[in-house]
Formats: structure tokens, sequence, C-alpha cells
């Protein structure tokens, strides 16, 4: 195999203060301004600049998906991050994909809501980046057939979607696909994309040390036609620290590739170079979340239906940003307790000490958002 398609989520979540029933929240804020201004502008520092930075001198194509929230935060809080990202969009290396605004779970409930900030997202993309995409990726891959045939409908030509262990037992998620309702569907090679985002720098691993060397030699020796690697955009820097030689493996990364006679392409490139190797038909709703896959990270426990009921039925709610911010598929996830293989990923990821006051603080700042509808809180 000799070409290589990377895909990177840029996302962070607007996190809900720690509000007891006596806080004024209309005086405070629903949102932890402090702690969203600290971590983003921190990660940003050690990951979001100088990760593209070196994407981009190192001359390695991929494609980016930026949520709303994201791009809100990084124009308040990092607008290096925003003009360093536009700088490696110019320079050809990078393309932009579509998502959900809000980073919600809009597909899975609510085909208007879901277009709506599919649309929004693509507002913001073209405002700040004067860019249109045709590639589309759903809220942590989320992903069905009736969602690829929304994101056809809205124009989008591609959608990547988890190379599942059932799925990819039949299908290799090296190839290039379609879906039922015609768009390109490209599935994430999950074990070679957790050897960078979860095992590198793990010293018990049989992997270890993961030189940029072996890895390429990994890919080359792969059968298929290209190799899909998607991963959170923190694992340079945030989850994998510069510390663990994170960055001098991209770095040589780079160099391996051109020495290998290898190619790094962005989503949109993959159609003119490989032909359809299938269709795949995925009707069982699937995602990269956790080690099973699906939507349990989301709702697998009664504080997460029972919160995402109340969302629903707040739909009416005249302050609809408001409402739109609480749909961040993050803060239902923190109430996760997951499988106990996932507990230490839920736990990194928890603001709060446990799921249990992550339920407290999203159901106090829902009742707010509802019950004082139209007033900025």
């Amino acid at each position: 195999m000799e070409n290589i398609a990377f895909y990177f989520e840029l996302h962070q979540p607007l996190r809900l203060r720690p509000l007891k029933i006596q806080d004024r929240p209309d005086k405070m804020g629903i949102f932890w301004e402090e702690q969203n201004r600290d971590i983003f502008k921190r990660i940003s520092e050690i990951s979001y600049i100088p990760a593209t930075k070196l994407l981009m001198e190192s001359g390695i194509k991929s494609t980016f998906s930026l949520s709303g929230t994201f791009i809100e935060q990084a124009l308040k809080y990092s607008p290096e991050t925003i003009d360093v990202i536009d700088d490696y969009v110019k320079s050809g290396l990078c393309e932009l994909m579509g998502e959900t605004y809000f980073h919600s779970l809009a597909s899975i409930w609510n085909e208007d809501e879901f277009k709506y900030q599919v649309n929004e997202q693509m507002h913001s993309i073209k405002s700040i980046f004067n860019y249109s995409p045709v590639s589309f990726r759903n809220t942590e891959l989320i992903y069905n057939n009736r969602i690829a045939e929304m994101a056809r409908d809205m124009g989008f030509r591609n959608i990547l979607a988890e190379g599942t262990e059932e799925i990819s037992r039949r299908y290799s998620p090296n190839f290039r696909y379609l879906s039922p309702s015609g768009v390109n569907l490209y599935l994430r090679n999950y074990p070679m994309s957790d050897n960078i985002s979860f095992r590198f720098s793990n010293t018990a691993w049989s992997g270890y040390p993961l030189t940029a060397d072996k890895y390429i030699q990994w890919i080359q020796n792969s059968p298929g036609d290209i190799m899909n690697l998607y991963m959170d955009y923190e694992t340079f820097g945030e989850h994998q620290r510069k510390e663990t030689g994170i960055f001098d493996f991209v770095h040589y990364l780079g160099k391996y590739i051109e020495q290998y006679g290898m190619e790094t392409l962005k989503i949109d490139e993959i159609q003119a170079k490989f032909s359809v190797k299938d269709t795949v038909s995925i009707d069982k709703t699937i995602s990269w979340a956790d080690t099973r896959r699906d939507l349990s990270a989301w709702l697998g426990n009664k504080m997460q239906n029972e919160a995402f009921s109340r969302l629903k039925h707040c739909e009416d709610c005249p302050d609809k940003k408001l409402w739109r911010y609480l749909q961040t598929s993050d803060l239902i996830y923190y109430m996760s307790m997951g499988e106990p293989e996932d507990f230490t990923v839920h736990e990194y990821f928890n603001p709060y000490r446990s799921p249990y006051l992550a339920f407290i603080y999203y159901m106090y700042a829902l009742d707010n958002v509802c019950e004082n509808a139209g007033k900025q809180l």
C-alpha cells in the first residue's frame, strides 16, 4: 500500500459550570468560562498550533473537521489557531469537512435540526476560510445508511464511518466504498489509528517504541488501496505529550513517506485515484466511541437517557442557541460510566468528579435554559 488518508477531529465543548442550587446562573453564567478558556489556550499552545505547523512543514496532507464550538473558542481564545489552520488550508495540503456545528446527536432524532446545524457549520467554514466542504463526518463518526442519505441530500459526496470489528470482517477499511445512497464511504482503520492515538507511549505495548520507519513499513505491507487513519487532533501534544516523541514521530513520518515513495491524500482526492471496491450497507447505528462502538457512550444508562429525553422536550425553548449548546454530545458523554475497559478514557475527559455530578449540573443548566427562555444566561 502506498497511500495514506489522515483525518483529524478538532472539537472542544463549552463545559457547564458546576452550579449548585443556591447559585444564580443568571449572574454567573451556565458555561464554565474560566475552564473553557484555560483548556483551549493550553491545548492550542501544546497541540493545535505546533501540530498544524509541523504537518505543513512536513508536506503531509490531511483532512480537518472543525466543530462550531471549536471555531467559536478559537476565535475568542486563540486567533493564532485559526490563522495557522487557514495557512494550512491555503497551502493546498488541508481539506475541511462538514459536520454538526454543536457536535450534537441531532442526526439520530431530528433531521431538520441536523441539517440546520450542518448548514451553520458550513456557513462558518465558508465565512472564515472561504472554503466549501464536499466531505462529511458526523459527530463522533455516528453513522448509518440514513445518515449517509441525509449527507447526500445536502450535497456531500464523501462520508466517513468507523471500520468496526464486525464490519471489517467483511469489508477491509483500506478501500473506497459506496453507501447504498451513492456517497463515497471511507472506513476508519481503527487498529492502525489507535496505534498512534492510544498506544504510542504505552511501554507495555508489544509494538513499543513506535518509530516512523516501523509504522510506514506496517502501512506499506498492508493489503488494500489506502490506509484511513482518523483520530482526535489532540493526539499530538495533549493525549500524547511532546515528551513522548510524538512530534518527532510526525516529522520523520513525512520524511519516510517521501523516502518510500508513498503519498498522503485528502479525503476528496481518493475518488480520482481508486475505483469502488463494493457497496457497504450499515443499518445499525455505529460510532467510534468506546469498545462497543455504538451509541452507548451517550445513551448507555438511565441518567443519560433522562437527560437526552429532557433535552428533546425543550425543543420549543425560544432561546435556541443555548438549547443547541446543550446538545453538545460531550455533556452527555460525561455522564457515562461505560464498560470497565472504557472507564479510564471517560475519567480523563470528564471535568467533574463523577458521572453523577455531570448529570446534576447538566439537568440544572437545562432547567434554567428552559425555564428562563429568552434570557441570556
